[in-house]
């Protein structure tokens, strides 16, 4: 049984109103949509707007099924401010927990792990690995362990995976994933991502700028041929195309990148560090496939490995991203594995350099009083269907509070 919880509404103040008012000219086709407006990425207003609008109503990435392949295995994680425990139980199944204990407030867990139970450890309470509470050390002066057991598990929240990605949905009725995502699942099937095996993730804190600029910025190939100049060069712009947008499949924003030779990589020698997944076809080992899940996984499935970005946002301007890779354990099981490894996340880490000091730059020039509104390149066509995207949740989030607003007058 899954608990289902969403944030105390807010009001439509005359400040959200006019954004709302605003925001239908970012949506559509790339030819005539324009950027949102400056505020959707600098306002607190907007941020806590979007944080019932988008994060409490959609389907979040928490990471891949690969980091708790074993029962007892756990990983926590907090998104759109919630601690959470992943945990795989005594029957196998995979769950998201809320971190918190039932008593005073306490966290479980800590990071990733192995463990039989989870106990707090301010007062002793103890829970099973399905959230069930185990005990709770001298309480039953105040109330019984039968109730106590009945009343104070931790509230697991409703699940989905998609290619091994597992997913979260607080409010507990968004649409199922994996009906959203069909031609994304059809163009990266050979991959296999539900077979791969991703190493520890590594996180970067502190990245000054909102959330949405990160799934901007990765997604658009414009930017390439200028910010990455040289690194970039053996997957130009130009070979970059697109799909078009599909409403009944709009779970996620993505487009491929050709190379110019077989098993292309992001790294210094500009070809993959370790041997190609098998499965895939010599057109697919000659592209990379950039996709966002959205909101908050990107992914690059390249001919060796699938790079991937959780973003975790924690204000209107910082995010944590949470960076990983998935590979095959043959990959994995190389004397050198280490090294490889070691070498494709450097070799990621080489643009992610150049787009820090970009993005940090543009989240500074969008607090400007002169911050503008534009028009995009034809490159940046997945801008406007993250704006397609984005636009349709504030819309339907802004409507269900009218009928609350009506009855209060």
């Amino acid at each position: 049984m899954t608990t289902n919880s969403v944030l105390p509404d807010i009001p439509l103040t005359p400040f959200i109103r006019d954004i709302l008012d605003r925001i239908d000219a970012s949506a559509g086709s790339v030819k005539e949509a324009i950027s949102l407006p400056p505020e959707c990425y600098t306002s607190t207003e907007w941020y806590e707007f979007e944080r019932r609008a988008i994060f409490d109503r959609e389907w979040l990435a928490l990471g891949h099924h690969s980091f708790i392949p074993n029962i007892g295995d756990y990983f926590s994680i907090t998104i759109n401010e919630e601690p959470l425990l992943v945990v795989r139980g005594k029957d196998g199944e995979i769950r998201v927990l809320s971190a918190v204990c039932r008593h005073r407030g306490h966290l479980l867990g800590n990071g990733s792990g192995n463990a039989d139970s989870f106990t707090c450890p301010f007062h002793g309470w103890t829970y099973g690995l399905d959230g069930a509470l185990l005990s709770a050390p001298e309480m039953n002066g105040t109330l019984p362990m039968e109730e106590l057991r009945r009343t104070q598990c931790l509230p697991s929240l409703r699940s989905e995976i998609w290619n091994g990605f597992i997913f979260v949905n607080f409010d507990g009725a968004a649409a199922p994933l994996g009906p959203r995502l069909k031609v994304l699942s059809e163009e990266v099937k050979n991959h296999h991502m539900a077979d791969l095996v991703a190493p520890p993730t590594v996180d970067w804190k502190g990245n000054p700028w909102n959330w949405k600029f990160m799934q901007e910025n990765a997604l658009e190939p414009y930017h390439t041929h200028y910010l990455h100049s040289g690194p970039h060069d053996f997957a130009p712009s130009r070979l970059a195309s697109f799909f078009e947008w599909d409403e009944a499949d709009d779970g996620a924003i993505f487009h491929p990148t050709g190379f110019l030779h077989v098993d292309g990589g992001f790294n210094v020698s500009a070809r993959c560090l370790m041997p190609a997944i098998p499965t895939l076809t010599l057109e697919e080992r000659q592209r990379v496939m950039f996709a966002a899940v959205m909101p908050n996984l990107f992914f690059g499935a390249q001919p060796d490995c699938v790079f991937f970005y959780l973003i975790l946002p924690e204000s209107p301007g910082s995010i944590t991203l949470r960076v990983g890779l998935l590979t095959t354990i043959d990959n994995l099981s190389l004397p050198t594995a280490p090294l490889l490894l070691k070498g494709t996340v450097d070799g990621i880490s080489v643009y992610n350099d150049q787009d820090v000091v970009a993005n940090t730059l543009t989240h500074q020039g969008l607090k400007s009083r002169f911050a503008p509104r534009t028009r995009y390149a034809p490159k940046e066509k997945t801008l406007a269907q993250i704006n397609t995207w984005l636009v349709k949740r504030y819309k339907a989030y802004a409507d269900s509070l009218e009928p609350l607003k009506l009855a209060a007058e």
